[in-house]
């Protein structure tokens, strides 16, 4: 049976003015060809893959492609056009919609469907003898109603690139939330960092991750049902007896007394002087740790970690003029946690703004016997990802690769320019592309719960600021200036873009 490596599709971008090669598995035929323009291009197959190679192209847009082996298989709406892999953790990741209250009026007027985003997402097939699958995503382009998928670093760059150049630009998002540099770094390449064979072992195979990562699912969400009680309404229709005052933005912590390890019940009355209209917007800050939010008992908004700032839009016809209740049903997984400073914390309806800081009440809920059970995700994994989203392109092309992480090892930061250049070696040996690299200093952060500075912090930053000493053909991008202290998801990604896209045309133009 003829399969493409899931990348090849619809709508792809293949780099422009480079050999690029179509890939994939074949079982039945003994060649595989690929029909571009009225020319053929032929590979055998070799042990079930095969590799066409294309000559170089021009940058063209809505181009077709036949591939034939035992099946046929037919690719529309190409593009030729420049190519780049984004790696790092959760600030690269974090998608376009994130950005909205920040950047809405630059969002709204874009309309860019020659920018497209392809999404790695990791397969964890940690097999030392075979290549893992890619993911079967789309690729999906920057025009209104979609492109709030899309990375929103690697929007608001590849949208300046664009105006710049007219060139299309494929984006192929590597990146995983709170992934470590280790996992992006092949286990022969880390044995010279220390002994990570031990951290490794317990999840090497096709499945045995996948099997880890479905029981921590599993075991979170069996200590979170444990808080749930039968008659949770009670808590949803008016303010119980019982309550304290609080203050929000607020944190409740141990050094002041607090160590409630389960949900912990907020309710704000808020007045409406208006009819609310057919839509409304709240933004709760941001809370530690998951939240359902209710306004007149009725679900707005939930979220099951700590990091999101809280955007929920929602039906305005569940508003009244006059008096308004929201409800927080927070769980603190550690004990501690609440409304985060230097967020905002307001109501929108079509006619009026309402401001829901200042005095609360507060209602501890159903407790846990223990905090929330402690499991790896996958991306804190050593080789995790060089093995399910860096290894399965290595017969891809790029332009060049763009680079933000660095908080996940802020905790352990020795050595992290060493791994890091050597990282990039190993990729550009591995792509056979000397592809040249933008990286991201991160931004200044505090611990909301503890109030500090990761110990490793401003480790991490030096290294990053000096990064284009260690790694030839690299630029150095600033972040540090774009948040506050407390938000480690900095909203002001169009500054970064702009400032990544300069580094970019200069760089790789």
């Amino acid at each position: 049976m003829l399969k493409l490596a899931e990348i090849f599709r619809d709508g792809m971008v293949l780099q422009r003015d480079a050999v690029c090669s179509v890939f994939g598995q074949e079982d039945q035929a003994q060649e595989v060809s690929v029909i571009l323009e009225g020319k053929e291009y032929r590979s055998s197959v070799e042990n079930g893959r095969f590799k066409v190679q294309l000559p170089p192209h021009p940058v063209s847009t809505d181009i077709s492609m036949t591939v034939q082996g035992s099946g046929k298989i037919e690719i529309h709406d190409i593009c030729f056009g420049d190519v780049f892999y984004l790696g790092g953790q959760s600030n690269m990741e974090l998608p376009v919609y994130r950005t909205m209250d920040v950047s809405s009026e630059e969002v709204g007027k874009s309309d860019y469907p020659y920018i497209r985003q392809y999404r790695v997402t990791p397969q964890y097939n940690m097999s030392e003898d075979e290549i893992a699958d890619l993911a079967d995503n789309p690729w999906v382009p920057a025009v209104p109603g979609k492109l709030g998928e899309l990375s929103a670093t690697g929007f608001y760059t590849a949208k300046r690139i664009y105006d710049s150049k007219k060139i299309p630009i494929g984006l192929v998002l590597g990146a995983q939330g709170g992934s470590t540099i280790e996992s992006w770094m092949p286990a022969d390449l880390l044995s010279g960092f220390g002994n990570y064979e031990e951290q490794m072992k317990p999840f090497m195979g096709k499945d045995v991750l996948p099997a880890y990562l479905k029981q921590r699912e599993d075991g979170i969400n069996s200590w979170r049902s444990a808080l749930d009680e039968e008659d949770e309404e009670k808590y949803l229709s008016k303010i119980p007896e019982g309550t304290s005052d609080f203050t929000v933005p607020g944190m409740l912590l141990k050094k002041d007394g607090t160590d409630h390890v389960g949900i912990v019940w907020f309710y704000k009355e808020f007045e409406l002087s208006e009819d609310p209209g057919a839509s409304a917007f709240l933004y709760l800050g941001d809370l530690v740790d998951a939240d359902r939010t209710y306004i007149n008992g009725t679900l707005v908004g939930r979220t099951e970690y700590r990091y999101p700032p809280r955007k929920y839009p929602f039906d305005g016809s569940i508003l009244k003029k006059g008096t308004n209740l929201l409800v927080v049903r927070l769980i603190l997984e550690t004990g501690e946690g609440g409304f985060v400073a230097e967020h905002p914390y307001y109501l929108k309806t079509e006619s009026e703004t309402v401001e829901i800081e200042g005095a609360w009440k507060m209602l501890p809920g159903s407790a846990a016997d223990a905090p929330v059970p402690m499991f790896k995700m996958g991306q804190e994994v050593p080789t995790s990802l060089y093995k399910t989203s860096v290894r399965p392109l290595k017969d891809y092309t790029f332009r060049g690769l763009w680079w933000y992480q660095g908080e996940s090892n802020s905790d352990a930061p020795e050595r992290y320019d060493e791994k890091f250049a050597a990282m990039i070696r190993n990729w550009r040996d591995l792509y056979a592309q000397d592809l040249p690299l933008i990286v991201v200093e991160m931004c200044d952060y505090q611990d909301p719960v503890t109030g500090l500075t990761p110990a490793g912090w401003a480790t991490i930053q030096a290294m990053q600021r000096k990064a284009s000493e260690d790694v030839e053909n690299c630029a150095v991008v600033c972040a540090k200036d774009l948040a506050t202290p407390l938000e480690l998801h900095p909203q002001r990604k169009s500054e970064l873009g702009a400032r990544m896209a300069g580094a970019a045309l200069q760089l790789y133009y």
